[in-house]
């Protein structure tokens, strides 16, 4: 049956079994929908990502992008139910992809992804259909419940909690299966690059009551997974000119060059980091890639926390802002502009260090969380009035903040840093 509603899939068919039920999600570069096997009744998130995207550039459209991309894919469909025509997708080889892909550009994402979707922290991919010369389809796990940004601002499941339930111990278990998922990424040489709320999918149980000798991670109260490895990378060190994530989550090696910087050269001794041989000092020295995903967690702990981000930007040159009233004159401040104990306050400084050399390494991290009380000190607790812990407006991540490798680079710089990004030779693409 057709759909009525213009640019929507809702049920039409691939494979003759696969119905597409609703769209759940649209991005810069994808489309996601519901799909259900028509025979088991199983769901899927189908993330559709064309073969030719919009181009990636500074000046991004994102609507426009999201348009585009719905309607290539919406087009095709309704070309075949007009000449009764079923889409047929084939079914491609996950292994195959998993050595391979990285070669091929639609593919590369993927690739990284099959790599550590095994963890339990990880969205599983189930299968991978190619749409002739437009698209690929990746079924993964369907999580009815939605992301994490939801389900903090709307569902209020940290800040609300039932009464039965451990409001720290709830936060401590997303927080360490957080951990739990970016360790096993690194040990796998994959970092995710763009950990914020909207990628990361949730279960959670409201109605769960712990046994008294329950560990901490409990899946049957709290289950996260880690989502959208789009601009996922595997090498450990990335160009000090790379910007890539998404703003609010963004450490400041990726929002400010710190090899053309003077402030940050008067502060860190860059002689620590590897330089490679380059007619540029903007793209010579490299800086280790999984400290970037260590801030972005800082910033994902404060949002479990408090519903909140500590600043919209870590750019250390504007001194109006939070992060650089932080970094250069305050670190009590993070206790003062939010509710949180001093405790948690030095933790965050341990992940918030300016040099990506010195962040806490995951291990000690999830040992800090387990012993941390957020919000008390000395067992006295804190004045937390209903007004600090509402919604603020500065949580919000919009998508088009999730770009790769444009704000720092001149344009030839960029096209360079984008093909050593993608790391891919075209003429390998099977599809």
């Amino acid at each position: 049956m057709k759909p009525t509603t213009p640019m929507l899939l809702d049920d039409f068919t691939i494979n003759h079994n696969l119905r597409f039920v609703k769209k759940i999600g649209a991005g810069t570069y994808g489309l996601i929908y519901l799909v259900e096997d028509i025979y088991s009744k199983k769901q899927y998130a189908a993330k559709m990502i064309l073969k030719k995207p919009p181009a990636k550039s500074s000046n991004i459209d994102v609507n426009e992008n999201k348009k585009f991309i719905q309607s290539q894919i919406y087009q095709y469909f309704a070309d075949h139910h007009q000449q009764n025509q079923s889409v047929i997708a084939q079914e491609l080889n996950l292994d195959f992809i998993a050595n391979e892909g990285v070669h091929c550009p639609f593919l590369k994402e993927i690739a990284l992804h099959l790599k550590v979707h095994q963890h339990p922290n990880v969205i599983t991919i189930h299968k991978v259909l190619n749409l002739e010369n437009l698209a690929i389809i990746i079924l993964m796990d369907y999580f009815e419940q939605g992301d994490l940004f939801n389900n903090i601002i709307d569902k209020k499941i940290f800040t609300e909690c039932p009464s039965y339930q451990d409001q720290q111990l709830l936060m401590k278990n997303c927080m360490l299966q957080l951990i739990d998922g970016l360790a096993y990424c690194s040990l796998k040489n994959i970092y995710h690059c763009d950990l914020k709320p909207e990628n990361i999918m949730i279960n959670y149980n409201k109605n769960y009551h712990r046994n008294s000798n329950s560990p901490i991670i409990d899946y049957n109260e709290i289950h996260i997974v880690l989502i959208d490895f789009g601009l996922a990378m595997n090498s450990n060190l990335i160009c000090c000119n790379a910007c890539r994530g998404s703003s609010y989550y963004m450490a400041p090696e990726r929002i400010t060059n710190f090899n053309t910087s003077s402030l940050i050269k008067s502060m860190i001794n860059l002689d620590q980091f590897q330089t490679i041989d380059s007619s540029e000092a903007s793209s010579s020295k490299y800086l280790p890639t999984l400290a970037g995903d260590i801030w972005s967690l800082g910033v994902l702990f404060i949002n479990i926390t408090c519903a909140r981000n500590p600043w919209p930007i870590a750019d250390i040159n504007d001194e109006k802002q939070v992060f650089a009233n932080y970094t250069l004159h305050n670190k009590n401040i993070l206790s003062s502009i939010l509710p949180i104990s001093l405790k948690f306050n030095r933790l965050l400084d341990s992940i918030f260090e300016l040099n990506p050399n010195d962040r806490i390494s995951l291990k000690k991290l999830s040992s800090k969380i387990v012993d941390c009380d957020f919000f008390y000190d000395d067992s006295k607790p804190l004045t937390i009035t209903p007004k600090k812990l509402s919604f603020n407006g500065q949580l919000f991540t919009p998508p088009e903040t999730s770009v790769s490798d444009f704000c720092l680079c001149s344009d030839a710089e960029s096209v360079d840093a984008i093909d050593e990004y993608m790391g891919f030779n075209r003429g390998k693409c099977p599809f």
